[in-house]
């Protein structure tokens, strides 16, 4: 049986590439934050809220406590809170479904439990390869590339602390890391469907 794959990623791994490359070769869907704007839409939430609160602001002490203070107040605070269970929902049904690739969002800890899936964490220890990926994806200058780099790293931890009270990079949340610092995008893909069962 073919399992999904749930992937943590730093910014500027390759990450998202390796989970596309796993999705094309394995024929199976491909889900990253477009499934969160796809839940918002259906919910009628803002998308413009959505920007605000999404990964930039959680984690922050003025975010939790305005959370609290609004959550039996029908505010915005309490919709987005409201947004990552209906994207909980969504990941868990879609896994059911059928096997998939899912990237962010927690997934590895929302299917740890399935019995049917694989979680990875990619990373860099190259600093300087993670960099120059940035700059080319991202088409920004060296300097601003090292300030995205930190910037993302930090908001995808506090995203993960703050929905799954967890350490981001702790490697007991995880099957396998893979490091792309020594390991290119197509062997990683191979390494991946092979442990989700792929003939």
């Amino acid at each position: 049986m073919t399992k999904s794959l749930a992937i943590e990623r730093e910014f500027g791994s390759g990450g998202r590439e390796i989970g596309k490359l796993v999705s094309e070769l394995a024929g199976i869907p491909y889900y990253d934050g477009n499934l969160m704007v796809k839940v918002a839409k259906e919910k009628g939430i803002s998308l413009d809220l959505l920007k605000e609160y999404d990964e930039k602001n959680t984690g922050s002490i003025l975010y939790n406590i305005a959370l609290f203070a609004s959550y039996n107040q029908g505010t915005n605070q309490s919709k987005i809170y409201e947004l990552y269970y209906e994207v909980q929902k969504a990941i868990k049904n879609l896994a059911k479904s059928g096997p998939a690739v899912f990237v962010g969002r927690c997934s590895t800890e929302l299917l740890k439990d399935s019995g049917r899936s694989v979680s990875v964490y990619i990373y860099s220890s190259d600093m300087k390869k993670r960099i120059e990926r940035i700059m080319r994806t991202e088409s920004v200058s060296e300097a601003e590339a090292k300030k995205m780099m930190e910037r993302k790293d930090r908001q995808r931890s506090d995203y993960f602390k703050y929905w799954t009270e967890k350490n981001w990079k702790d490697r007991g949340n995880y099957d396998m890391e893979l490091n792309t610092s020594t390991l290119p995008p197509e062997e990683c893909a191979q390494i991946l469907l092979r442990a989700m069962g792929v003939n």
